[in-house]
Order: structure tokens, then C-alpha cells, then sequence
């Protein structure tokens, strides 16, 4: 277990069992900030007198009072706590930001390409795609007539050929098709109970 993993074990115990004024401590000792991690276990340890993970922890469940002094500290330094917990915060929301900028972009590029292929000057690029996607919407439609997709594996088959036309139509990313496999699947469950 590293040093992070043994300072959360720490913050989830406040988190739990400390009760009010311990418990952003224990949020910053559970978070994802260096800083903010580093601040929590100083105050942790300044309330014990230890600086080991396990015995600190050790110190919180045998004595009450550590706690105490604990929520002591937190109030005097109750600024400086928030400041860690809004950093947290807000280095969240960065990633989730870059994140979603990253998956619009994504999409973007392939609107392009999709879009520049469309517009070919050559008649063989310009009808490739949509010739395609035509051809696996009428295979997709055949194999579900012929199959019923009965078995996961016919209703995986199924998918594969529905793949180039939602691809072409706009659905980009795998976990959209895995999301219509089990939409598909309790649908087919449903129909089973009935």
C-alpha cells in the first residue's frame, strides 16, 4: 500500500467516524492534491504525535481525545482547509473540462474527414462511405430477419454490421454502441419475461 493510499485509508476513517471539524480533513486526506494531502497529514500528525499512516489511524480509534485535538486544530486553520478543499475542486473540474474539449475535438476531426470525403472530386471517394454504410444497414436488417438475434453472440454480429452506418450517421465512440448492446439485451430480457 503506498504512502497516498495509507494517508486516504486515514481521511475515510474521519470522514466516517470524527464528526464535524474533522471532516475536511479527512477530505483533503482522501483527495488528489500533493499539497493538500501533505497539509492534512500535518495536521493529523500534529494532533497524534505521529507521522506513520497506521499509526496515526491507530492513534484516532484508541483515543478519543486525538480526535479532539484534531478538530481543535481544524478550527484554527479552517482557512487554509477550505483553500486545499477548493483546490481539489477545482482541479476536478480542469480535468473533467479537458476531458469533454478533448471528446468534442475528437468529434470534430471526424465531422471533417467524413465531410471532406463527402465533397471528393473523385465520384469513387464521394460514394465509397455512403455505399458502404448503405450496404451494412441492408446486412444489419437481413441478419437480424434471419438470426433473430437469439444468442449474445448474434446480436454482437448484429452490432458490428449496424457499426458503419451509425458510424457514418454519427455515433463516434464504442461505449454509444455499448450502451444500444444493453439497451438491446433488456429489451430482448423483457420480451423473454413477458
Amino acid at each position: 500500500m503506498s504512502s497516498k493510499e495509507k494517508w486516504s485509508a486515514v481521511g475515510g476513517w474521519l470522514k466516517d467516524n470524527a464528526g464535524t471539524g474533522a471532516v475536511l480533513v479527512g477530505s483533503i486526506l482522501t483527495g488528489n492534491v500533493p499539497a493538500a494531502v501533505a497539509a492534512g497529514a500535518a495536521l493529523v500528525s500534529s494532533a497524534t504525535g505521529e507521522s506513520d499512516p497506521a499509526k496515526v489511524l491507530e492513534a484516532f480509534q484508541k483515543d478519543p481525545g486525538t480526535v479532539m485535538r484534531l478538530k481543535e486544530l481544524a478550527v484554527q486553520n479552517d482557512a487554509d482547509i477550505r483553500k486545499h478543499v477548493e483546490a481539489m475542486a477545482r482541479l476536478d473540474f480542469e480535468k473533467e473540462a479537458a476531458e469533454l474539449a478533448d471528446q468534442q475535438h475528437q468529434h470534430e476531426q471526424q465531422q471533417l474527414t467524413i465531410r471532406s470525403g463527402d465533397q471528393a472530386k473523385d465520384k469513387f471517394v464521394r460514394w465509397t462511405r455512403p455505399g458502404q454504410a448503405w450496404f451494412f444497414s441492408f446486412v444489419s436488417v437481413a441478419w437480424a430477419f434471419v438470426t433473430r438475434c437469439d444468442t449474445d453472440l448474434e446480436l454482437y454480429v448484429l452490432m458490428v454490421f449496424i457499426s458503419y452506418p451509425a458510424a457514418y450517421a454519427g455515433f463516434r465512440t464504442a461505449d454509444k454502441v455499448g450502451g444500444l448492446i444493453g439497451q438491446a439485451k433488456m429489451l430482448r430480457a423483457g420480451k423473454g419475461a413477458a
